[in-house]
């Protein structure tokens, strides 16, 4: 990731200092989990210890009782179990002996290997040795290549392992002592804790290392890091556990640090549920713009997915062709038929009753299925630029400015929420698909600010970025969503949440920020809950559409006010 993706500059295009409900959401957002690169960890900690008076050596003890109650929780009977604690020499591996104390006085007998030479380590890493020793439990020092050469059949007999080596502090690839034993322990067979960060992993590294440990358990310390929720290696980390060991809320809600970890709970600071007194009108009434002939599906799964979302009333714009198809798709779902090409698309010559039509709406989803044909293209361009309602662009909608992003502006200060795929960011860039996978993050909040949208950039990971430049990460998804139809799901998921009436309260930056982020979360949920139900291998994008009750039941509170 490019070291100074923090420092670009931002514009505020719907900021109003005064108004009090901007701030209450901007203090909940603030609020939010953060993801953190190794600087800003290590300065978040020295704050922790000079501002707050939490001793250093108070957080490694705090961090080594919570790797202690993972692994109880994990496992039940852990005093009768055959643990091996590895550890390098500096604060991770302090935390690992810290880690080995509580284990040996919780009544198990862990091997703690230092790979280094007792007389190296340094500040509470050596105190820590040092209080070890003195409960009598023995370390096992390995000092060099040389000397681990046995490693791998030594690692063999443990149940547990636990990889106290590198931390967040490594910037380059593994060698020599470090590397060797890293394949030992992929190749035991143990189940793997990994403290703070698998050894091998970068913490700021986006791209999958050569060699890193493979984790069944990974617990970090008051954050998740950079590569813990961007990394590619989905088998480096195993299940993802943050701690808290002591730092205080304070310097984890300051407005500079803008890479969020969106949570369930997240879904209540912006969505207040259901009140009593509702009609549909309550909850929008959105158009979903989309379908030609032989895509007629997109515009299905698109409005089926805002109705399945929550949305009072549905309609669908369509070509005229494909009207009577789209109507069939389910019930709720109104339809309106414009002009359509030879080739059964959008005509442009529809483009002006499209634009006077959603002046009697909430918000739109436009591009799901619609095709690049020229006169659709420009039906495209000019609904976008005439909009009077926020509008969702997805798939061809996007593909229409392929090499004219410029024009992908919020000039009439009507939200735009674009939710491109790598291929389709790389097509409004210019920028190489490799570039995209390696700096997705970085991008996606330099182009939502110069331009003042909304951007959801779908990868393994959804990232949203706003103009405030604040990055959201989704922690929800899986490989079985890498389906056709998945995207156009998303998009009627969105536009649901764009519509809603109820939460008008908010001024427009901060409710598209929420709605959109609720969107991500909820597609992301309801795609793991299809994933356990029907397996990865068998996941279609309906199966999503499915599941979306029972994500937003996962999330929101029963009633309402």
């Amino acid at each position: 990731m490019h070291s100074s993706w923090w420092a670009l500059p931002i514009r505020l295009p719907y900021h109003v200092e005064t108004d009090t409900r901007a701030k209450g959401f901007n203090r909940k957002v603030q609020a939010m989990r953060k993801i953190l690169t190794a600087s800003q960890m290590r300065e978040i900690d020295r704050l922790t210890t000079e501002q707050a008076y939490v001793a250093s050596l108070v957080l490694m003890e705090n961090a080594g009782f919570q790797l202690w109650s993972a692994l109880r929780e994990r496992f039940p009977d852990l005093d009768r179990r055959r643990i091996a604690v590895l550890c390098g020499k500096g604060n991770n591996g302090g935390d690992g002996m810290v880690l080995a104390r509580q284990l040996h006085q919780h009544g198990s007998t862990p091997d703690v290997y230092l790979f280094g030479r007792a007389e190296e380590l340094r500040g509470d890493a050596a105190t820590n040795y040092r209080a070890l020793r003195a409960h009598g439990v023995s370390v096992h020092e390995i000092p060099g290549e040389s000397d681990r050469q046995d490693m791998a059949s030594r690692l063999e007999v443990y149940d547990i392992l636990v990889d106290a080596l590198l931390g967040t502090g490594l910037t380059k690839p593994l060698e020599g002592l470090y590397a060797g034993v890293v394949e030992a322990v992929n190749r035991s067979g143990a189940f793997v804790l990994a403290v703070d960060i698998p050894s091998g992993m970068p913490s700021d590294q986006i791209e999958s290392p050569p060699l890193a440990v493979q984790a069944d358990l990974t617990v970090t310390f008051t954050a998740p890091k950079i590569a813990h929720a961007l990394n590619r290696s989905r088998r480096s980390f195993g299940e993802i556990k943050v701690a808290a060991i002591g730092t205080p809320k304070s310097l984890m809600e300051r407005p500079d640090l803008q890479l969020h970890w969106l949570e369930p709970a997240d879904v209540l600071n912006w969505y207040p549920g259901r009140p009593a007194a509702s009609h549909k009108g309550t909850y929008g009434h959105v158009a979903v713009v989309a379908g030609s002939l032989g895509k007629a599906g997109a515009a299905g799964l698109a409005s089926c997915a805002a109705l399945r979302a929550g949305s009072g009333l549905v309609t669908v714009f369509c070509p005229g062709r494909v009207q009577d198809c789209i109507a069939g798709f389910h019930p709720e779902i109104m339809t309106e038929g414009f002009p359509s090409t030879d080739q059964g698309s959008f005509d442009d010559g529809g483009a002006a009753s499209a634009v006077e039509k959603l002046t009697r709406l909430d918000a739109a989803a436009l591009g799901p299925g619609l095709t690049t044909h020229p006169r659709t293209v420009r039906f495209v361009r000019r609904v976008v630029e005439e909009s009077p309602v926020p509008l969702v662009i997805d798939a061809d909608g996007l593909n229409a400015f392929a090499g004219a992003a410029h024009e992908l502006r919020n000039r009439a200060q009507k939200p735009l929420v674009l939710t491109p795929h790598p291929g389709e960011f790389a097509r409004l860039t210019g920028r190489p698909i490799a570039e995209i996978l390696a700096d997705g993050p970085a991008l996606a909040r330099a182009f939502a600010v110069e331009r003042c949208v909304w951007l959801v950039l779908k990868d393994f990971r959804c990232i949203v970025a706003d103009p405030e430049g604040r990055v959201f990460v989704s922690p929800f998804g899986n490989p079985g969503m890498a389906t056709g139809g998945m995207g156009d799901v998303l998009t009627g998921v969105l536009v649901s949440m764009l519509g809603r009436n109820n939460l008008r309260n908010l001024p427009d930056a901060e409710f598209v920020t929420g709605a959109v982020c609720t969107g991500v979360l909820l597609h992301g949920r309801a795609g793991d809950r299809a994933a356990a139900r029907c397996g990865e291998e068998a996941l279609a994008a309906g199966d999503v559409i499915t599941e979306l009750g029972d994500a937003w039941r996962d999330f929101v509170r029963v009633g309402g006010p």
